[in-house]
């Protein structure tokens, strides 16, 4: 008996030895969040990169206190700048509930109402001027669609120029303000059909945008309840805020500020109450959300700061994921993946890997003195071939410092030259091709760290 204690103690040992090596290996886990400026802050209007495990910065996507140029979606021109007091909401005194005051509300706790006073109150043109809680990553077209709250505009960050679109002139949604709590976005996501889609507070709008040539806004109406749900119906105030994240079958899941979980079908809008996340510390709503993998979903709190929680959809069991104390407490997160998406995952590394192993075209082979160089499988580069003018390498576990990225043709002559800085663990940056390079195939050498770590990889330009 004591030996088979002993033999089920070491196994158990030796298994989670195992299981540490391998979450060591593995690329960390990100998302987009929608955060303040500081941990625990309640100002919605800055964009980041962050590392779920540890809850840190990976890369700044937008910082409010910076300027940055808007455009039209439809034609390209400049989203021109009004005066503050022609784009001021003006209006007598009224009271204006904010986000967290919404929430607060729908809970049954205090309300701080902020008096609002005639006068300049918000300039709408500046990308996040009055907050946002709804964003979806397009991966496709390496976009960040999100809409302001209080505004009923549909607006995207384009990743590849650090661009904003805006469509003017077009409704997105019904909402009047910001103390049209009924009517306010906060849940949005890209779904399987690629398409994106967005939901009202109060369920009542269901809004589709394609992301293609052309993109079309269409208000596709009220979710209606399972006759299961009872009282725990999809247009309950008590649910106001939260999130949605889709599957990989064409269904959605809209996460209540409150952790109420509803499954919903896009083709009939019928959402089903699957229950409540069980496990989440007191005073953590979930406000954004994004999945993990299978049937695992990550949920993010603006109230708390605490930690990033996993719950599972199978169970609504939730844990805490992210390891330090505290976190950046976001109004939304998101990503790409689809829950219970059955394809083989492949990470950046793996990707690379598969890419190395791939037969060089003969002439690369042949004419290229740099076809040899050391490779290291912490550094992978992607789209390529390249399609778009801009090409992505990410780094993880690399040594700090200044890195050299060097374009090079087939007979060994330099074309493009850049350097970077690496800071942190998991760093992707971004480098544009020149526009004059014409189609075909080159290498982009990487050095670094002394020259300690090299890195040669084939690049198709189409």
């Amino acid at each position: 008996m004591k030996k088979t204690v002993l033999l089920l103690v070491m196994s158990t040992i030796i298994t989670g030895a195992f299981a540490q090596k391998r979450k060591k290996s593995e690329q960390p886990l990100t998302g987009y969040a929608i955060t303040a400026m500081e941990k625990g802050g309640r100002s919605w209007k800055e964009v980041r990169l962050v590392n779920i495990t540890t809850g840190e910065e990976i890369k700044s996507v937008y910082q409010s206190k910076l300027e940055t140029e808007a455009f039209n979606a439809r034609t390209g021109a400049p989203v021109v700048k009004k005066d503050a007091n022609a784009t001021a909401v003006k209006a007598p005194v009224k009271k204006i509930v904010d986000l967290d005051n919404e929430l607060a509300a729908a809970q049954g706790n205090n309300v701080r109402v902020k008096v609002v006073v005639k006068g300049p109150v918000v300039q709408y043109d500046k990308p996040f001027a009055t907050n946002s809680a709804a964003m979806a990553y397009d991966k496709k077209h390496e976009r960040l669609y999100y809409t302001p709250m209080g505004i009923n505009q549909l607006r995207y960050l384009d990743l590849k120029t650090n661009k904003f679109y805006y469509f003017e002139n077009e409704a997105f949604g019904t909402v009047s303000g910001h103390g049209d709590g009924a009517n306010q976005i906060c849940r949005m996501v890209i779904a399987s059909d690629g398409n994106g889609y967005a939901l009202t507070n109060d369920g009542n709008h269901l809004i589709r945008f394609t992301t293609g040539k052309n993109p079309v806004i269409t208000d596709l109406g009220a979710l209606t309840d399972d006759p299961a749900n009872g009282t725990n119906t999809i247009h309950s105030r008590r649910g106001y805020g939260g999130d949605m994240v889709a599957d990989a079958s064409g269904n959605l899941y809209v996460l209540t500020a409150n952790r109420n979980v509803f499954k919903v079908v896009i083709s009939s809008k019928v959402a089903t109450h699957m229950g409540a996340i069980k496990g989440l510390p007191d005073g953590f709503s979930t406000n954004g959300a994004m999945v993990e993998e299978g049937s695992k979903v990550i949920v993010a709190s603006s109230e708390s700061s605490i930690g990033y929680y996993r719950f599972d959809l199978t169970t609504l069991q939730a844990e805490k994921v992210s390891t330090i104390a505290s976190v950046f407490n976001a109004s939304d997160l998101a990503n790409s993946v689809l829950a219970f998406d059955k394809k083989k995952k492949k990470d950046r590394k793996e990707e690379a890997i598969e890419e190395q192993k791939q037969p060089a075209e003969e002439d690369v082979t042949k004419k290229s003195p740099l076809q040899n160089g050391i490779i290291t499988n912490g550094i992978s580069v992607y789209p390529n071939p390249v399609t778009n003018g801009f090409v992505k390498i990410s780094f993880a576990g690399q040594p700090e410092g200044k890195y050299h990225v060097n374009l090079i043709d087939v007979a060994g002559k330099l074309i493009q030259s850049s350097e970077v800085n690496i800071n942190s663990s998991m760093q992707i940056e971004e480098v544009r091709i020149p526009r004059s390079l014409s189609g075909g195939s080159y290498l982009l050498k990487i050095t670094g760290a002394g020259n300690k770590v090299s890195f040669t990889n084939k690049l198709v330009v189409q």
